[in-house]
């Protein structure tokens, strides 16, 4: 299998999908978008993943149109599609749905909650790295996954072969560790805001990395 990944800083990587991609044989091909490589062709696209980064949706850099439009074509295609943080917010964009700043940032270990019973591997209650201080309001025929108290769409499924999610599932102590040093300043004083040293003690649930892969698994059959 053959997935492009559109990777927007050098710190937001593919974290545990990496080991994912490992053990199903899976041929990534990352776009530094950040190092102004290309996009790929959305008809040579057998699967696009959709990675996190500081932008917004809402700036007005050329490339983030582009990869709007490129992501229209995939979805036209009917590819399986991941859109991880800001790439969640660049798929709810292109369905057409507002990108806005939330009351709250959510810096660190929060619960979130399934809103859906779409996948049954999915547990009610589960606590997940998150690092956004925008949301997206749910798309036009889209089903609501996921809330948190901070944030009432944490993530959805479009068409059954999209999925966005605000949040990190991927979250690896070694990516986590990556974005403390390189994006620190993110961090400030709020409800939802834990320090970096309590983000650091923080263990990685065992369900996040299982519930990633089965929504992997899940996303591949329509590749």
């Amino acid at each position: 299998m053959k997935i492009d990944v559109l990777q927007h800083v050098a710190f937001e990587g593919l974290a545990a999908i990496q080991e994912w991609g490992e053990k199903k044989g899976v041929e990534f091909t990352t776009h530094r978008l950040d190092q102004k490589q290309s996009f790929p062709d959305a008809e040579e696209v057998n699967f696009l993943i959709i990675l996190g980064g500081p932008m917004s949706s809402n700036d007005s850099q050329g490339w983030l149109e582009q990869e709007r439009q490129l992501i229209e074509q995939v979805i036209a295609l009917k590819r399986p599609i991941l859109g991880i943080c800001l790439g969640a917010q660049q798929i709810a964009k292109t369905l057409g749905a507002r990108i806005y700043q939330d009351s709250y940032k959510e810096v660190g270990w929060h619960p979130i909650q399934s809103t859906s019973e779409v996948f049954d591997f999915v547990p009610k209650d589960m606590t997940v790295f998150h690092w956004h201080g925008e949301q997206f309001e749910l798309p036009q025929g889209a089903t609501r996954l996921f809330q948190s108290e901070a944030c009432p769409k944490q993530g959805f499924m479009y068409n059954q072969h999209v999925i966005g999610l605000q949040f990190h599932f991927e979250a690896t102590e070694e990516s986590i560790e990556s974005i403390l040093i390189n994006d620190s300043d993110y961090i400030d004083q709020g409800r939802y805001v834990q320090p970096a040293s309590t983000i650091k003690k923080h263990p990685i649930p065992v369900e996040n990395k299982h519930v990633l892969f089965n929504l992997l698994d899940y996303l591949s059959r329509y590749g």
